[in-house]
């Protein structure tokens, strides 16, 4: 008997046993998964700097030699950019590569694969073919030449380029959209349109008495590819700084609001055996405007029906925490949002002109008050949304960024509903022990 109480406690398991059995396979399991994602990952590291190596051997030469065969021209190659990159979490062996080439005052693209001498692509004709393309859809649908007309596409068999050059070489004014297989000799837009499976129409006009929602798109008007996408992208604008904000192929940005008028955008998918979708969207803006304050709203809300103008109020205080409060004394009347949009984009914004804004010394503000619900809006929290800067300030900014940053923000915000609006100048601080005033 005490030989089995014996062999009984020899094989009896200590408390947490088959835990920590289990915690040491699962930890050998997740070292082998580790080791093996090390391996695959060394290896996809080995093959990117690989394509890289290769790209900087053969890239530019062969790029230069296609462009002198297909053209009869000497370009000169100006850098290059490699599609693989080694990210931590979703690296991309990819052996296509983008050099950037120029020739006279042309700036062009030309795409290789390291790895497949045949694989030659181009947009040194891009001009040529969107000429050819913009020209079929103004003869179609009988619109009038386009202040700023933009096309993109994609061939069916393209290779599979990222979607944005690198920053440094956009700013050079490189774009390796549009790009080719073939040469174009003046071959009719229902033959290219065969070739595409994406296709995007950009056309902005500045002044048309036509409306764009009389523009009707009709998918038998077309011949579309087989799983095809097609997009038109129309605008109207007021202004010619609509150059400038022009730039989305989604929503507009709030910082043009100021000059846009109508903006229609209708996508066509053709989905093979289950036929054609056709998506059409069209929004028209209002401005209100009041000695240099523009506010523009966007359907199918009218502008009346969506903002309050009052007046009499002197000025706001604005608390910055820690005892201190910023006097602002108002230049405008104060606009109220009384209706939510209708969706996630801004439905309403006001925007400050500079020559309303050249009439103060200092720079003004944007403020706003929130509207609690059951209390008057003059109880509500003051904040400063946005600081107006000067003409000198902006020209103190350097080269681009001044033009985006006078056109993209500068005396522009969306206004939600619930607050009210106004523009002020700051007259007084006071806090911890000092005053600080401006007078006019």
């Amino acid at each position: 008997m005490k030989k089995e109480k014996a062999l009984s406690r020899k094989w009896k398991q200590k408390p947490g046993g088959c835990k920590t059995a289990a915690a040491a396979v699962a930890v050998l399991l997740v070292l082998s998964l580790l080791t093996g994602c090390s391996r695959e990952r060394m290896e996809t590291r080995r093959e990117i700097e690989r394509i890289r190596e290769a790209a900087e051997s053969v890239a530019e030469d062969r790029a230069a030699a296609h462009i002198l065969e297909k053209y009869g021209i000497e370009a000169k190659a100006e850098g290059y950019w490699v599609q693989a990159y080694n990210d931590f979490f979703a690296p991309s062996v990819n052996s296509n590569v983008v050099v950037f080439m120029e020739h006279g005052d042309r700036k062009f693209c030309v795409g290789i694969d390291v790895d497949d001498e045949t694989v030659l692509w181009d947009n040194y004709q891009r001009e040529e073919i969107d000429s050819v393309l913009q020209g079929y859809l103004t003869e179609t649908y009988r619109l009038p030449p386009a202040y700023r007309a933009e096309t993109v596409f994609r061939l069916k068999d393209a290779p599979n380029y990222s979607v944005a050059a690198p920053s440094e070489w956009r700013e050079k004014g490189y774009d390796h959209a549009n790009m080719v297989d073939f040469y174009f000799d003046g071959q009719p837009a229902e033959e290219l349109l065969a070739r595409m499976e994406y296709l995007e129409f950009h056309d902005s006009w500045l002044s048309m008495e036509q409306s764009l929602a009389t523009v009707v798109f009709d998918a038998e008007d077309w011949p579309i590819c087989e799983g095809g996408y097609m997009e038109w992208n129309l605008r109207l604008y007021a202004s010619p700084e609509a150059e400038f904000v022009d730039l989305s192929t989604g929503y507009p940005d709030i910082g043009g609001f100021p000059y846009f008028r109508e903006w229609k955008r209708t996508c066509l998918r053709d989905k093979g055996t289950e036929g054609q979708e056709m998506s059409d969207e069209f929004f028209a803006f209002q401005s209100l405007e009041t000695e240099g304050i523009t506010i523009t709203s966007r359907l199918p809300y009218k502008i009346e029906d969506i903002i309050g103008i009052s007046e009499g109020e002197e000025q706001w205080e604005v608390s910055r925490g820690e005892g201190r409060i910023e006097a602002y004394r108002l230049v405008s009347d104060i606009f109220e949002v009384t209706e939510n949009a209708v969706d996630s984009n801004y439905a309403t914004a006001i925007h400050v002109s500079a020559d309303f804004a050249a009439q103060y010394e200092g720079p003004l503000y944007i403020l706003r008050r929130k509207m609690e619900e059951g209390h008057s809006a003059e109880t509500g929290k003051v904040e400063i949304v946005k600081q107006i800067f000067s003409q000198e300030e902006l020209d103190a900014l350097p080269g681009e960024s001044r033009r985006d940053y006078k056109i993209y923000s500068n005396g522009t915000y969306g206004m939600s509903a619930g607050y009210q609006y106004v523009i002020a100048e700051k007259i007084r601080e006071e806090g911890k022990g000092r005053w600080a005033f401006r007078m006019r």
